[in-house]
This record gives C-alpha cells, sequence and structure tokens, in this order.
C-alpha cells in the first residue's frame, strides 16, 4: 500500500520511512505541506501521515484541502505532531483527520495505527466495488409485469408478459398452461407470505411491496421484489390488479457483502476508539510521568549531557581494559615459576645459565613498563571520576527547576574550558581536530559552574561534529576568552567546519531543530536555556556552507577575590 509521509523534520522522517518500509509499504516522503499535495494530486496515495507544524502550508491546510476535493478516492489521514491537548485533537479531527498519534510515540502502537489505516482503506474500497457493481446490475433488469382478473374475489384470469422468461425461465404459454406454476416456483420457506399478499389484495385491502425468493426453471434460487397496483370497479370493488416481478437478487447479495462490510468497519471502528481510549491514557500518565520528573524539556538536556560524559567515561573504560590485557603480569608469573623451579642453584642460575643472566635486567625493564602502566591506570581513573562526579553534578543541578535558588561559584575559567575539552577529548582524537586556546587573564570569577560547563560542552560537541562531517584534511577548532567592554565575559568557540546556510541561523537553537542526520536539536537548545539562565546570551555567526561557523557567549562578569587558595 502505498503510504505519504509529510514531514519537515529530516530525522524524525528518516525514522518514520524505515519503520514504514520495513513493515512493507511503499513510502513517498514531502518535507512540506505544497510538496506533500502535489504527490497526493500526481500518486494517490491511500493513507498520509501529516506532521501539524510544516514550512508553507501547515498540516492542518493539508488536511482540509484533501477533504475538500469532491468525489475523490478515500485518503486515510493520520497526524503526527507533538500538539497534544484536548482542543488540538479535536482541532484534528474536525478538520477531517481520522487519526492523532502524539509525538514521541511507540513504534508498535504507530503499526497498529498503519494497520487500523489499512483495513479501513480497504473496506472502503470493498464498499465502492460493491456499490458500483449494484449499479451495474440494477440497471441491467429486465422486470416481469403481469395482470390478474378478479370476479367475486376469485381469480379468474392471468396473463403474462414476454418478459416472465427473464426473471422466471418460464415463458408465458407455460405460465398460462399452468395456472398453479406462479405458486409453485415460490420457494417453500415463503409461500405462506405469498399467499398472505394474494389473499389481502384479492380482499381488496392495500398491500405493501413483498421480496421473496423463487425456483427459476433451471433450478437457481433468485430473490424478487413483487409489487401490486390494485384497480377497482365504480362500486370499489377490486376487479383486477397489476404485478411487477422484479430479480433483485444482485441487489440482495450486494446488500448483504454491505452488512457485511459494514459491520467490519464498525468493528474496526471501534478498535480504532478503543486504541484512542489506550493512547489517551497513556498519553495521560506520560504526561504525569514528565510533570513529576520535571519539564520534558529539562529531561532532554539531562540525557544529552550525560551522554556527552558517559561516551568520555566509555572511552577511558576502553583503554583501561586494553592497556590490562596487554599486561606483563603474566610474564612475571611465569618468571616466579622459573626463579622457584631453581630454588636449589639460584645463585649459579643467576651468574651462569644464559637463562638467569637475563633476568635481573628483564626485572628491571618489567618495572619501568609497570610503573609507566600503573601511571597512565592512574590518569585513566581519575578522568573516569572527574567525569563519573560531572553526572552527578548535572542531575544535582536539576533541582534549580523545582525552585530551589541556584548558587554562584568561584571558578578559574580557563579551567572550566580544559574541564569540557576533556569530557569531549575522545571526539577529538578520533577526528584528529586541533584545539587552538586564547585565554584573557580574566582571574576567578562567580559563576554557575554546572550551566557554564554544559553550555560549553556541548559547543564543542556541536562544533566537533560539524568537523566531523567536513572533508577539510585540517581539522581546527579555536577557543577564545576575553573581556567585552569590562562588564561582560565573552567565550567564542570557533571551527573551520561544514559552517551554517544563511536561512539556519535563525532557527538553530531552536528546540528540535538540527541539520544533521544523526542530531536530536537537543544540544544547541540546551545551552541556550543554559546560557539564558545564567542572564547572558549566546549567538552564532557564519559566512555560509563550508565557511566554518563560531559561537559566542556573553554573561555578566563578576569577579572574585582568592586569598590562599578561599573566596573572600
Amino acid at each position: 500500500m502505498r503510504v505519504l509521509l509529510a514531514e519537515d523534520d529530516t530525522a524524525s522522517r528518516m525514522i518514520l520511512e524505515k519503520h514504514l518500509s520495513d513493515w512493507g509499504y511503499e513510502v513517498l516522503t514531502a518535507e512540506n505541506g505544497s510538496e506533500a499535495w502535489e504527490i497526493i494530486r500526481t500518486q494517490q496515495p491511500q493513507i498520509v501521515l501529516i506532521d501539524w507544524i510544516m514550512p508553507g502550508m501547515d498540516g492542518l491546510e493539508l488536511c482540509k484541502k484533501i477533504r475538500s476535493v469532491p468525489d475523490g478516492k478515500y485518503i486515510y489521514l493520520i497526524f503526527l505532531t507533538s500538539k497534544a491537548q484536548n482542543e488540538d485533537i479535536v482541532i484534528a479531527l474536525d478538520a477531517g483527520a481520522d487519526d492523532y498519534l502524539c509525538k514521541p510515540f511507540d513504534r508498535e502502537v504507530l503499526k497498529s495505527r498503519m494497520a487500523v489505516g489499512v483495513r479501513t482503506v480497504n473496506y472502503e474500497d470493498q464498499l465502492v466495488k460493491s456499490e458500483e457493481r449494484y449499479h451495474r446490475i440494477t440497471d441491467g433488469i429486465t422486470d416481469y409485469i403481469f395482470t390478474v382478473t378478479i370476479s367475486d374475489g376469485r381469480i379468474t384470469e392471468f396473463i403474462h408478459s414476454d418478459t416472465s422468461i427473464s426473471v422466471t425461465g418460464y415463458d408465458k404459454k407455460e405460465l398460462t398452461d399452468n395456472s398453479l406454476l406462479w405458486l409453485q416456483m415460490v420457494h417453500k420457506d415463503d409461500q405462506l407470505q405469498v399467499r398472505g399478499q394474494l389473499d389481502k389484495c384479492t380482499a381488496g385491502e392495500k398491500v405493501e411491496p413483498l421480496e421473496y425468493r423463487i425456483i427459476r426453471k433451471d433450478g437457481a434460487v433468485r430473490w424478487v421484489k413483487s409489487t401490486i397496483v390494485q384497480h377497482f370497479d365504480r362500486d370499489g370493488r377490486l376487479d383486477s390488479f397489476d404485478g411487477l416481478l422484479q430479480d433483485i437478487t444482485e441487489r440482495k447479495n450486494a446488500e448483504t457483502e454491505m452488512k457485511i462490510e459494514k459491520e467490519k468497519a464498525e468493528e474496526s471502528q471501534a478498535k480504532l476508539e478503543r486504541l484512542n481510549l489506550q493512547l489517551e491514557v497513556t498519553y495521560k500518565k506520560l504526561m504525569e510521568t514528565a510533570h513529576s520528573a520535571g519539564m520534558a524539556e529539562v529531561a532532554a538536556d539531562v540525557l544529552h549531557n550525560v551522554g556527552n560524559v558517559l561516551n568520555s567515561i566509555n572511552v577511558s573504560a576502553a583503554t583501561l581494559v586494553e592497556k590490562l590485557s596487554k599486561s606483563d603480569i603474566g610474564d612475571l608469573s611465569k618468571l616466579a615459576q622459573l626463579l622457584c623451579a631453581h630454588s636449589g642453584d639460584l645463585t649459579d642460575f643467576l651468574e651462569n645459565d644464559p637463562q638467569g643472566k637475563y633476568i635481573p635486567t628483564y626485572l628491571s625493564e618489567l618495572s619501568s613498563h609497570l610503573t609507566q602502566q600503573q601511571n597512565e591506570t592512574v590518569e585513566k581513573l581519575g578522568a573516569i571520576i572527574k567525569n563519573v562526579k560531572q553526572i552527578k553534578d548535572i542531575v544535582k543541578m536539576q533541582r534549580s527547576y523545582t525552585g530551589i535558588e541556584r548558587h554562584q561559584d568561584c571558578v578559574l575559567l580557563q579551567e572550566l574550558i580544559e574541564n569540557a575539552i576533556e569530557i569531549n577529548n575522545a571526539g577529538l582524537q578520533r577526528q584528529n581536530i586541533e584545539v587552538i586556546r586564547e585565554y584573557d587573564d580574566i582571574g576567578y570569577i562567580l559563576i554557575d559552574r554546572q550551566r557554564c560547563l554544559q553550555a560549553i560542552v556541548n559547543l564543542i560537541d556541536n562544533a566537533a561534529r560539524s568537523l566531523s562531517m567536513s572533508n577539510k584534511d585540517l581539522k581546527i577548532l579555536k577557543i577564545r576568552t576575553v573581556r567585552a567592554d569590562g562588564l561582560k565575559l565573552r567565550i567564542e568557540i570557533c571551527d573551520n567546519g561544514i559552517g551554517v546556510a544563511a536561512g539556519e541561523l535563525n532557527s538553530i537553537f531552536d528546540r528540535g531543530y538540527t541539520t544533521k542526520q544523526t542530531g536530536g536539536g537537543f544540544g544547541l537548545h540546551s545551552s541556550l536555556l543554559a546560557v539564558k539562565d545564567m542572564q547572558g546570551t549566546i549567538t552564532a555567526q557564519s559566512s555560509g556552507r563550508d565557511k566554518g561557523a563560531m559561537f559566542i557567549i556573553e554573561l555578566p562578569l563578576r569577579k572574585a577575590e582568592v586569598t590562599n587558595g578561599k573566596q573572600n
């Protein structure tokens, strides 16, 4: 089944396209509403997944435009959006949406919603085909007309038309020769009601059309509709009536099929309503969980920053494992076994044996090597401990969102920046990025250490990602600190990476906005929040694609006096 995915976020669109393709759908994609409308008009997808917020024509306008097309083939519409208020859901459904899925959504829930859409589209197609088949059949029906003469309340004559054979299979001569044939061909289960209609008619009572089954001459069972028009003489007595017998078998079969399809559609709708109810309950639980932990935006910020630190911990731990796995401790054990084996003649072994002579030299070299290895291990463990403390500080910092007053830390800015570089060190080394430092002698300052560190870590990580996507042989990251107007502190983080397009400079700090295939749009947004919380500003500058970028943080400069290592 052909599915159109209208989503302007590249990462979300790629993930959804992968899911849909894995589930066997033919996927078409569009980055905005106008492009989606052109695809709908030309390629006629059966299901459309619409993001509400898109550049140009948004999802709501696109939905209304689809539903405004008269007599068009039905398209099943699912909204995928972060708008989750009840009034938003009502607006979307009133505009013509069939379903509504809030971001972030569960992969299996989306799969089930798609299955409901497929069933609904199939049922709609079957209903349309059934109606078309019904109209084709009824248009070609040839009706059988007969006239009955009544005298003293009794039938005296049957006059049959030539069309009798098209309905019953019997020609008018066969029906005339056998006056009971008209009743004999009625299905035995329907003969009682047919006799009842005839008795009411001959008694002069008004009769309603009757539907019943007959057995044609060829043995086929057919449904017919009998309509009677009565004629009365001047005295008000019935003297004749005309009968119209229509073959309605195909209509009956179509009605049965339509009833079955309607029941299936109603069942599908009931399942959809149950799913919507489950979605509403799940959404409320998610919102309760998000509010109990703080803002969902804070949670994304924490995960992003903890991920940066964990990456450094993983690299350090992997290095330790590699070094310890290659340690010479095993050779030392073998040496001990060799000395034990010569415990009785140890002096002679060390002085005269070819192997024994080299043992003192080997021990000296081994001692030096193990000492170096120990120093490297201690250094790596120190980095791990520092990064674990960083994670603890990040978690501790979230208490500020509960209203607890934040404090000012006395820090040396260049040490803070070096800590941020160390956290990103694994990525910088992997990409062979040269880091250039230009620090102004600012001294100790009062600042929210954790927030400032988070902002700088995110900006360095962003620069490293930009450089990793660049084809330049020399990859440079430059970090500079200066006083600005004497009252402000300015931190500049520059790179010669892929740069930023002019049209993206105003959006680059928006939540969820990213230009990278693997980005989530959290890092720069969380940096913006952290800097704003410190009463500062953050801006981005770039001359365009492949021309690098510079991010500038400006913060109020609050000097701190430190005597003998203590703040005054």
